[in-house]
This record gives C-alpha cells, sequence and structure tokens, in this order.
C-alpha cells in the first residue's frame, strides 16, 4: 500500500504536467480570441453578391477606418484582378471570390469637435441656375428654398416642383441638371488623394450629368443609383428619366414608369438586378421594372428635353410684326394701282 507522501510523490509530476498543459491552451485560446475580435487581423474572403460594389463592401467591412477606404479599394482591385474587369473598381464581377486585405499600422487621427463639424459643413456643390419651385431637406432634417449661390452638402436631399430646374456645379467641375418633378440625394461626394467618391441618388424624376473629375481614374467610385438600377461612367455625358411618367416643364409623357438612360458622349455601364449593358454615344436604353431586362430603344425628343416650341413662336411672332409693317405699304401701292387705272 502506498502511503500519502508515496502517493504525493508519484501524482505531482503528472499533476505539474497536465496544470502546464492547461495553462497553454487557455493561453492559445486567448490569443486566438483576440485575433478573432480584431476584423481585420487577418485575411478574409467572400463572393461578391448580385448589387454589391467594391465600395459598399469595404463600407460595410471596414467601418472603423473611413479614412483608409481608398487605400483599402485600391488594394483590393490589386489584389483580386480576376474580379474586376480591366482593374476597373466600378466594374467588379458578380460570383467571384474576392480577398480583402487586412489593415495594419491604423493611426486615428485626432479630431476636435470643431473639425468635424467642418467636415460635415464641407460644401460639395453649388447652384448655377434655378427656377420655378426648387428646395433642398438637409440631413438634420432642416428645409429651406434653393436659389442661385445655394450651397448642396453630402446628406442633402434635392426636391424641384413641376416647372422647377435647377444646375449644379459640383466640387469636381461636374455640371448636374435636375429637372421638374424630381428628388435626388447626395449620398457621398468627395474629391481624396488615391481614389475619389461621387454616389448620388436618384429618388424620381430626371437628371442630366456632365461628370467632372471624379470617375475618370481606376480608383475612383462613382454611382448614379435609382431603385431600379445603377449606372457607372468613364467620363462622359449622360440623361436619366426614372420613375416619372407624366412629363412636366415641356416634356412629354411616356407610356412607361420605368428607367430610361441616354449617353450623350462617352459610355456608361448601366447595372440592374437583373442585367448589366454598356451604352455608348447616342444610344439608349429602357428599362420597365427591377424585374425585367434592359432593352435598347430608340428614344423622341422631349423624353429627356423639353420640347422646342420656342422657334415656332418667334416665327408665328415675327411673321404677325412683318405682317403689321407691311401693311401700310400695301395699302399705299394698291391705292396708286387703283388711280392708274
Amino acid at each position: 500500500m502506498f502511503n500519502s507522501y508515496q502517493l504525493s510523490n508519484q501524482l505531482s509530476p503528472l499533476f505539474i504536467k497536465s496544470l502546464s498543459g492547461f495553462f497553454i491552451v487557455c493561453l492559445l485560446l486567448s490569443f486566438n480570441a483576440a485575433a478573432a475580435g480584431k476584423f481585420n487581423a487577418q485575411k478574409r474572403y467572400l463572393y461578391v453578391q448580385p448589387g454589391q460594389s467594391v465600395f459598399s463592401i469595404v463600407k460595410v467591412l471596414y467601418p472603423n477606418h473611413k479614412d483608409q477606404w481608398s487605400q483599402i479599394i485600391k488594394k483590393v482591385v490589386k489584389i483580386n484582378p480576376h474580379a474586376f474587369v480591366g482593374a476597373d473598381a466600378v466594374k467588379i464581377r458578380v460570383g467571384e471570390r474576392i480577398e480583402l486585405p487586412a489593415v495594419s499600422s491604423i493611426t486615428k487621427p485626432k479630431a476636435t469637435n470643431k473639425q468635424v463639424v467642418l467636415k460635415e459643413m464641407h460644401a460639395v456643390g453649388q447652384v448655377i441656375k434655378q427656377r420655378g419651385k426648387t428646395f433642398v431637406i438637409s440631413r438634420k432634417n432642416k428645409t429651406h428654398n434653393i436659389e442661385v449661390g445655394s450651397e448642396i452638402f453630402v446628406g442633402d436631399r434635392v426636391f424641384t416642383g413641376v416647372n422647377g430646374f435647377i444646375r449644379l456645379n459640383m466640387i469636381d467641375d461636374a455640371k448636374i441638371d435636375l429637372r421638374c418633378n424630381s428628388e435626388m440625394v447626395i449620398e457621398d461626394y468627395q474629391l481624396l488623394r488615391g481614389g475619389n467618391r461621387s454616389v448620388i441618388y436618384l429618388i424620381k424624376g430626371s437628371v442630366k450629368k456632365i461628370t467632372g473629375t471624379i470617375g475618370k481614374m481606376a480608383e475612383d467610385i462613382y454611382e448614379m443609383r435609382t431603385p431600379l438600377a445603377t449606372v457607372g461612367v468613364r467620363g462622359t455625358e449622360y440623361a436619366i428619366r426614372v420613375l416619372q411618367q407624366h412629363g412636366c416643364d415641356g416634356s412629354l409623357d411616356v407610356n412607361s414608369k420605368g428607367l430610361f438612360v441616354k449617353v450623350k458622349r462617352g459610355a456608361i455601364d448601366v447595372k440592374s438586378k437583373k442585367d448589366k449593358v454598356e451604352l455608348k454615344k447616342d444610344e439608349a436604353a429602357h428599362l420597365a421594372d427591377e424585374n425585367s431586362q434592359l432593352e435598347n430603344i430608340e428614344v423622341n425628343e422631349g423624353v429627356f428635353d423639353t420640347v422646342e416650341i420656342e422657334e415656332k413662336k418667334s416665327y408665328f411672332f415675327g411673321s404677325l410684326l412683318w405682317l403689321i409693317l407691311l401693311t401700310p405699304l400695301i395699302y399705299v401701292a394698291r391705292k396708286q394701282f387703283i388711280n392708274e387705272k
């Protein structure tokens, strides 16, 4: 039989080994937990889903590194060439497996409250033309009328009435014409070193845009979103009409409440839930609803712009003026002709 002293002598090495193993396992688990707690501490992967863009992916997965979004997007494009057409950040392939890079050496900028306020209040555009009823609701839900010289900010929801019209000059020298009965939100608009961003949501109505600096570089994020489809561009001029069946301010009614888009210069990509097409100069497309296919169409005058009737009016009044001026001469000539007889 073993006495207590012999039992303790034989159990001590086994106990010490077990206890040491336990501590090692706990230590490893704590390291793994710490690594898992940091989302970007290791490489991660995902499959691109319909409707996703590289900007929306980075925005969701790297919420605490907003100041580095442009660099992260460039990195994603660089390490996933198979997932982007022509290394274009806007042209991401649905269904592709992409690698998400780790974010290291993050240094959060020390910003005071004053700096934050200034950043939020930085204007991204200015009204250079205006007519009719136009107003804006700010991100703080404050409503005010728009006039020439008014500034537009990120988060502003811009409205135009039946005869309303505004032209915006944006910080990248882009021009945006928002026509009658329209509603548009400036979701994001920034000039950044290494990657600019322009994200606009046309809720309804008609808009014509001449792009500026943003959209000309591969790393730029450019999206003109609508409830039915998203437009991506590369230095161009185009027009969109969405969810506006009845014409206003000189435009004509159309037989669909869907999306009409036409390229006037350059090229655009139109991506819907079901389809994606590229449109070039003078080409147009129509999307009946979010479950339909995009169709190439011919569009008539008045779908995107005001029907030109002013010239006919001027011809009428010009002819009337000439008739009034020539009437005395005709009367004198007629009277002289009668006297000669």
